[in-house]
């Protein structure tokens, strides 16, 4: 538990380093992995952001606000709702996207090499492992705010 633990605090002091992008922005992780989402999933909405996130729309607006600052992401209106509020990237945005996708592979193909050591059994075990973490703390947190 204590190498889970420092495991994750590694990863949330990583989350708060702003990272060069090439471009005249530096972007925290909460920036990139939006450009990033908005890159995979073109013409989904804020709300499927927020879902599937586990953020809240809030949370996803304060994002999606820093990013129109930076010219880097549009807000849209569907056609059919007004009330509907998409996303897309600009093409600093998508620049920004291409890049980070390389970026990405190069930071997750040592991972990737040593989850290729273990059989799959293993690694089904551990992908297993991690979705019960995640809804344990999502248990977790909803009992919390239920108490206050």
């Amino acid at each position: 538990m204590e190498l889970f633990i420092q495991a994750v605090h590694k990863y949330n002091a990583l989350e708060k380093i702003p990272t060069k992008t090439g471009s005249k922005h530096d972007l925290f992780h909460s920036e990139r992995h939006l450009i990033d989402k908005i890159g995979t999933h073109p013409g989904v909405n804020i709300t499927e952001f927020a879902r599937s996130s586990g953020k809240t729309k809030g949370a996803i607006s304060q994002v999606v606000k820093k990013l129109e600052a930076k010219g880097l992401v549009k807000r849209y209106k569907g056609s059919g709702n007004e009330k509907e509020v998409f996303l897309e990237l600009t093409p600093d945005g998508m620049d920004i996207y291409q890049k980070h996708q390389h970026k990405n592979e190069e930071t997750i193909g040592p991972l990737l090499e040593e989850l290729r050591k273990y059989p799959d059994q293993t690694v089904g075990s551990l992908v297993s492992l991690f979705r019960w973490i995640v809804d344990h703390l999502d248990q977790s947190g909803n009992r919390m705010k239920a108490r206050k």
